[in-house]
C-alpha cells in the first residue's frame, strides 16, 4: 500500500527531475544565444528576370532561412506586376527596375526603394528584323515598334531614339505585353521591340541572321530594386534589415560561385546555357544605393509630366521613396544617397 510520505517523496523527485530538464533546457538556450521560433513567413513578388537572381540565390543558398525568415517566391512577367502585388497586399517585397518605381510614385504609391541589387546597361535593347530594312538605328524611322508600356521598355525606346536624332512621331509605336513581344516581331506584327532579357534572346535566336540588336547604354542604365511599402518598412524593421543582410550574401556568393548562381538561374527560368554565358557579363551584382539612381528617377520623371503620362508637374522628392538604414548597417560605402 502506498502511503502519503511515499506519495510525497515521488512527487518530490519527479519535481527535481522536471526542474532539472527545465534548468538543461535553458543552459543550452544560454549557449545557443538564441530562442527557437517559428521562421518568420513573407511572400517575394519576383520578375522573371535575371536582374532577381540574388533573390533567388539567397533563396536557394537558404540564406533566407539563416535569417529566420520562411520566403515564398511569386514569379512575375514583369517588375511592374511585382510592384503591384506590394500595392495591392498580395507581397511584401517586390523587384522592380527604375521606371515602375517612378511612375509608382508619380501615381502616389507609399513605397521605399530598400536596395538596388543589380544594375545593367545591356539589360533593354531594340530588336529589329533585318528583312524590314533596318540595319542601322537610323532605318527606325517610319517603321511599326512594339513597347511594353509602364516599364523600362518604354523609356528605353525614347532613350534611343533622343541618342539618333529619331523624332518619336516618326514611328508608329504599338504596345504589347511581355509574352506578346516575341511572336509580334516573329510573325511581322512589328518591325521592331523594345524589350529586355529573355525576351530579346528568344528573338535573336527565332530570327537568326534575320534579327539585328541596337543598345543605349551610353544614355540608360538600369537600377533593379527591392522595394516594399512604407507601412511594412515602419512595422518591420527588423525583418528588412534581415531580407537586406540575406541578399547581400546573396551577391558575394554569386561573385564567388558565378557557375553555381548560374545554374540557379538556369533551374528558374529554363534560360539555354549558351545564352546565359553570353550575357552573364551584361549585370552587375552588387547591393548599394546610389545617387545616381535618384537622378535616373528625376529624369524619367521628367520625360513622364513632358509625355503627359502624369498629372504632377513637380518632380517629387525620390529621397522620400529610399530607405537607406538596413543597407547603410552592413554596408555604409555602399550607400550614396544623400540623407
Amino acid at each position: 500500500m502506498i502511503t502519503t510520505k511515499k506519495i510525497a517523496v515521488i512527487l518530490g523527485v519527479v519535481a527535481v527531475i522536471a526542474g532539472g530538464v527545465f534548468v538543461t533546457m535553458v543552459l543550452q538556450g544560454g549557449r545557443s544565444g538564441k530562442v527557437s521560433r517559428s521562421p518568420e513567413r513573407l511572400v517575394f513578388a519576383v520578375a522573371a528576370l535575371l536582374d532577381s537572381v540574388p533573390v533567388l540565390v539567397a533563396h536557394h543558398q537558404g540564406f533566407f532561412v539563416q535569417q529566420g525568415l520562411d520566403v515564398e517566391i511569386k514569379f512575375y512577367s514583369a517588375g511592374k506586376d511585382a510592384l503591384a502585388a506590394v500595392r495591392r497586399g498580395e507581397a511584401d517585397f517586390a523587384t522592380v527596375a527604375d521606371f515602375p518605381i517612378m511612375l509608382a510614385a508619380l501615381d502616389g504609391a507609399d513605397i521605399r526603394v530598400l536596395a538596388t541589387i543589380s544594375k545593367s546597361g545591356r539589360e533593354n535593347s531594340i530588336v529589329a528584323r533585318k528583312d524590314s530594312g533596318i540595319t542601322v538605328p537610323a532605318h527606325i524611322r517610319g517603321k511599326v515598334v512594339g513597347v511594353i508600356p509602364g516599364t523600362t521598355s518604354e523609356f528605353f525606346l525614347d532613350e534611343f531614339l533622343v541618342m539618333h536624332g529619331i523624332p518619336r512621331s516618326d514611328i508608329v509605336v504599338v504596345e504589347l505585353t511581355p509574352g506578346e513581344t516575341v511572336n509580334a516581331l516573329l510573325s511581322k506584327r512589328v518591325d521592331a521591340v523594345s524589350t529586355w532579357g529573355q525576351h530579346a534572346a528568344d528573338l535573336l535566336k527565332g530570327l537568326g541572321d534575320n534579327s539585328i540588336r541596337f543598345f543605349a547604354q551610353e544614355t540608360y542604365q538600369m537600377y533593379w530594386n527591392i522595394v516594399a511599402s512604407r507601412n511594412f518598412v515602419a512595422g518591420h524593421r527588423d525583418t528588412v534589415q534581415k531580407v537586406v543582410t540575406a541578399l547581400d550574401q546573396a551577391n558575394s556568393s554569386i561573385r564567388n560561385n558565378a557557375d553555381g548562381a548560374k545554374k540557379t538561374a538556369m533551374e528558374a527560368f529554363r534560360v539555354d546555357p549558351a545564352q546565359l554565358r553570353e550575357v552573364w557579363p551584361d549585370y552587375e551584382f552588387d547591393l548599394a544605393l546610389d545617387h545616381t539612381l535618384l537622378l535616373t528617377l528625376e529624369s524619367q520623371a521628367r520625360w513622364a509630366m513632358k509625355q503627359n503620362r502624369t498629372t504632377v508637374r513637380e518632380v517629387p522628392n525620390f529621397q522620400e521613396f529610399i530607405y537607406a538604414d538596413a543597407l547603410r548597417r552592413i554596408k555604409p560605402a555602399a550607400v550614396s544617397v544623400m540623407r
